[in-house]
């Protein structure tokens, strides 16, 4: 018999942790193949996770509602030993050599040593493509067989064998980001990790120190460090050298806290690097959604199989304007420095829900009827208030739209769900003063918006979308010519 730890696999779309929201299974139960043994909320929804060995579970690696890293042990497996079996053999990686302890812990991967070298790589393992098979990845020497020592450990002999060439800094996943994300080199951190891997604390003293650099540099002090040279100047007579700052933390802050985890921990990374990162532009337009109202009554009153709603015409509206305005159903590939058009437009919607905002995504919206968009339309829309909407459910949408009007504002300023191109927000629909036909009356008045990104698409390109849209809505009979 032996042991097996099955790590979180790759959870897909760039997702590197998830919470367990319901164990499936209890320490001593015996699981088979594929069996699911948990279930884990992710930013995008909430799965079942396959065991990749069968045996008897002898430990749950968390509670519930703790958060896991992909990468790091979730289940321990006592299966028994079977030469034949690669899931299960002594050639398995030594789960001990995949992850470090404490709050850093996760995958530590470093360079692949050159060909015929060898070197201190450290890897874990995920799944397949299709989630019941672990994917193995072992150091391989000089003849492209897995290095051993007299105890036949591959992991020892990674540890044991000096690198012939300067490894890749050892760090987990969740720091790499973050070191590009603040632009600092991890080759230039000491690493106080297990191992020398650079952890987030080593992040946070670097960026103090690169800080403090600035800070000195433009107020003409000189900063001093043991064995260095100064890193600023100053005149004559006025260099002084900086005091440590304090680095005590502040007094905590009374009241409630809520654990950023799941869609709400989501949706913040995902604004936060849609403002840092897109050059966004807002224009509005106010329009008379009069004849849009009367359509969606007879609409309802000549079939009852769905519910049609106005923002089901807004969404047809705006996949003719897409198909006049194709930039706006873009994104931008900053490594290629190139626009990508889409040819097929998925829509997703803003939906607020208990867990917080998610965008359902109407797939294949330019071949849709009025009707067929306005049944997903609901179909999603239940299914994000009962927390049952799937990975696919939520995934590469291109364009998205959000509706101020169920919360009973006139609009505002959406913020463009990153890497799409542009935003519709739509507002309520209310009773006001219009002149129509030259005359003023009582008319019902929406107000659109439309927020875009300004590398992708001008603001004739947006303001002539939005004018289309627009258009659609006070007269929905030209949907008829648009098809």
């Amino acid at each position: 018999m032996a042991t097996r730890d099955f790590l979180l696999p790759d959870l897909g779309e760039g997702l590197t942790e998830g919470e367990i929201v319901n164990w499936l299974v209890a320490v001593g139960d015996t699981v088979n193949l594929d069996q699911p043994v948990a279930e884990i909320e992710t930013a995008k929804a909430v799965v079942e996770v396959p065991s990749p060995y069968a045996g008897t579970v002898v430990a749950l690696h968390g509670e519930v509602g703790a958060e896991v890293e992909v990468g790091t042990p979730l289940v321990t497996v006592e299966v028994a030993m079977d030469a034949h079996d690669p899931r299960t053999s002594a050639m398995a990686p030594d789960p001990s050599a995949r992850t470090v302890d404490g709050a850093e812990q996760g995958t530590i991967v470093g360079e692949p040593p050159a060909q015929g070298g060898s070197g201190n790589v450290l890897v874990g393992y995920g799944t397949s493509d299709s989630g019941s098979h672990p994917s193995r990845r072992r150091r391989r020497g000089a003849a492209g067989a897995p290095a051993q020592t007299p105890n036949g450990s591959a992991a020892a002999a990674a540890l044991a064998a000096p690198p012939t060439s300067a490894p890749r800094p050892l760090a987990t996943p969740p720091v790499r980001k973050l070191a590009r994300e603040v632009g600092l080199d991890l080759a230039a951190i000491a690493g106080s990790g297990l191992h020398g891997a650079v952890t987030r604390d080593d992040l946070a003293a670097a960026l103090r120190a690169r800080e403090e650099a600035s800070s000195a540099e433009e107020v003409g002090v000189v900063v001093t460090t043991p064995d260095a040279e100064p890193l600023g100047s100053a005149p004559p007579n006025t260099r002084e050298e900086l005091a440590a700052p304090d680095l005590a933390p502040p007094a905590p802050a009374s009241g409630e806290r809520i654990p950023m985890r799941g869609v709400r921990r989501l949706t913040a990374e995902k604004m936060s690097r849609s403002r840092r990162e897109i050059p966004e532009a807002v224009t509005w337009v106010d329009c008379d959604a009069t004849e849009l109202v009367a359509l969606r009554d007879r609409l309802n009153a000549r079939q009852d199989a769905v519910r049609v709603t106005p923002l089901a015409v807004v969404l047809r509206a705006v996949v003719a304007g897409l198909r006049e305005h194709p930039l706006l159903n873009a994104r931008l590939d900053t490594d290629a420095n190139e626009i990508v058009v889409g040819r097929e437009v998925h829509l997703g919607f803003a939906a607020q829900t208990d867990r917080g905002l998610v965008v359902p995504v109407i797939r294949d919206a330019h071949r849709r009827s009025v009707l067929d968009l306005a049944g997903e339309l609901n179909r999603l829309a239940a299914s994000a208030r009962a927390g049952t909407l799937t990975h696919r459910d939520m995934a590469a949408g291109t364009f998205t739209v959000s509706n101020y009007g169920a919360f009973g504002v006139d609009g505002g300023s959406a913020v463009i769900n990153h890497p799409e191109a542009a935003i519709l927000g739509v507002g309520r629909i209310a009773d006001r003063a219009w002149v129509h036909e030259g005359e003023l009356a009582v008319r019902k008045v929406a107000q659109l918006s439309i927020a875009f990104d300004h590398r992708i698409c001008d603001g004739g390109d947006a303001a002539g979308f939005l004018r289309f849209v627009a258009d659609c809505v006070e007269d929905p009979a030209f949907l008829l010519a648009v098809l």
